[in-house]
Order: C-alpha cells, then sequence, then structure tokens
C-alpha cells in the first residue's frame, strides 16, 4: 500500500510498482483514479483499520508529508499522519514492512564540504525539518518495539513533474509564465535527487528480504549551489527572463549546507543515483506542464 500515492514521490513509486509487476495499491488525499481517498491527518481510525485490514499489505509505504503551510498543518501531515498509520498498521497488519519517507532537512546543515550520514545527530531549522523529524521519531520508536520499519531521509527531489514547492519546480513555472524568477535565497547548496532513482531506492527498501538499518540516506552525495541549477533551468528555457532572490530569505531546508553521504544503502541495497543532475533538470524543462 502507498500512502501519498498522488504526490510528486508516491506517484513515482506506484509507477515504478507498476512497472515491475508489484501488485500495490495506491491511497490519496485527494480523489484521483486510479487510487482511493484517504486522508491519514483527518480520518476516523476505524475507517484507516477498515483499509488496511481489506488489503493485508505486506508492505506499507508512506510517502504522505506537507512541505509548507502553517504550522499546524504541517503537524498533521507531517507528524499526526504518522502516528495514526503506524498505530492502524500495528493492529492490522503487524508483520507489513513500513517504509516512511522522511527528509534530509531532519538533518539540518553541516559545515560546508562535508557529507551527512545516518550517525549524524539531527539539528532541524525550521517548521518543517522539526515536524518531518517527529514522525521519523514515531516510526524509529516503533522500530525499536520490534516493528520491521525504515526511515529513508530523503534529500531534495527534483524530476519531471515537480511541484512549485521545490526550487526547480518553482523556477519551471516562473520561467514559463511571467519570465520572472522569484526565489529565496539561491545561495545555499543542497543535494539534489532525481525522484525516479528516489523510487527506485524506495521499492528496493520495500521488497529487500534482509533486516534493513533503521535510518538510510537517499541522495546524490554531492551538493550543487541552488544559483547554479536555477542558471541551468534559466538557459535550458532559451528566453528572457528576471531572476530576483532574497538572500534574507530563510530557505526550506533553513541551512547554507547540505549534502547526503547515501555509503550505507549503497551497501545494503547497492542503490546508487542513476540520473545525472544536467539529465534530471533536461527532462523537468521538457516534461509537459
Amino acid at each position: 500500500m502507498v500512502f501519498g500515492a498522488g504526490g510528486f514521490l508516491g506517484a513515482r513509486i506506484c509507477a515504478l510498482l507498476a512497472d515491475r509487476g508489484v501488485e500495490y495499491r495506491g491511497l490519496s488525499r485527494s480523489r484521483s483514479e486510479p487510487h482511493r481517498r484517504c486522508d491519514l491527518a483527518s480520518m476516523h481510525p476505524y475507517a484507516l483499520d477498515t483499509q488496511i485490514g481489506m488489503y493485508k499489505p505486506t508492505v506499507v509505504i508512506n510517502a504522505v508529508g506537507a512541505t509548507f503551510g502553517e504550522p499546524a498543518d504541517l503537524v498533521r501531515a507531517n507528524v499526526i499522519a504518522v502516528e495514526a498509520l503506524l498505530a492502524s498498521i500495528r493492529d492490522n497488519a503487524g508483520h507489513a514492512r513500513f517504509v516512511h519517507l522522511g527528509s534530509g532537512a531532519e538533518y539540518g546543515g553541516g559545515p560546508h564540504g562535508t557529507s551527512l550520514d545516518e550517525q549524524t545527530a539531527p539539528r532541524p531549522l525550521g517548521p518543517y525539518g522539526i515536524t518531518k523529524l517527529a514522525g521519523s521519531e514515531l516510526v524509529l520508536r516503533a522500530q525499536r518495539g520490534g516493528a520491521d520499519a525504515v526511515v529513508l531521509r530523503v534529500f531534495d527531489a527534483i524530476g519531471p513533474g515537480a511541484p512549485a514547492s521545490t526550487l526547480t519546480g518553482r523556477v519551471i513555472r516562473d520561467l514559463r509564465s511571467r519570465q520572472l524568477i522569484e526565489v529565496g535565497s539561491l545561495d545555499v547548496w543542497r543535494d539534489f535527487v532525481d525522484v525516479r532513482d528516489v523510487a527506485e531506492a524506495v521499492v528496493a527498501v520495500a521488497l529487500a528480504d534482509a533486516k534493513l538499518p533503521p535510518v538510510l540516506n537517499v541522495g546524490a552525495g554531492r551538493a550543487t549551489l541552488a544559483r547554479d541549477v536555477a542558471g541551468q533551468l534559466f538557459e535550458l528555457s532559451g528566453q528572457p527572463a528576471t531572476i530576483v532572490d532574497d538572500a534574507g530569505q530563510e530557505s526550506a531546508l533553513g541551512a547554507p549546507w547540505q549534502q547526503a553521504d547515501p555509503t550505507l544503502i549503497g551497501e545494503q541495497l547497492g542503490w546508487s543515483p542513476k540520473i545525472s543532475l544536467d539529465q534530471s533538470l533536461s527532462d523537468s524543462w521538457a516534461a509537459p506542464a
């Protein structure tokens, strides 16, 4: 079962499962075929129990989450939804593997030039990182209690279809609509990883037979200056535009430098990103609006 199947990450995960011939059921907060409607933050526990009890999944993937919004909205999507799902799985599908999509924002940042591995103490900055960490901590508590649960800390996912809540999605939207790019600070370094590579990592974790570490990083292992990414999209557009960035505005992740160390997931599952940043940006610009 894939919760958040209608989102940027969830949709790619579902597409990959279908391509691999893996039977799955997608659930989404919005009613969108072929997925069933399911709002984890607001639905009655009995309704959720009924869904999970009906399908009796062997794996549950949680791709639900909110990046922006009021603090209460972030708590509902990133914490309350996780708690509801964990409780229902415990009571109705106790042997299912739970794959939770966390975020690199849970770490906060690190000194320039360093990498963040799974042993790095989380120090998130801002409501998004804090609420994502709270949700992941609920999963890790369940794992310590005996649940088969894994947190994937996904760094900056980009690629075709990226929403406006991401840097590349916002830049592409602005380039296509008004030739004026308005973003926060571009003087931050982020580890950009293509959504298709993220989906490969999630499915590899979901289908692995072996017991896995409780936390795995999913990133390219290379930080890139956000200004350079915006500049590459500007060049791909081949059209005049003005970039207006607010150097004083806090970025979504709140840290000047973030770079993943994805060594562990490579050792455990043989995963490594296959799609280069250049290819990801080119495919993103070429994708239908």
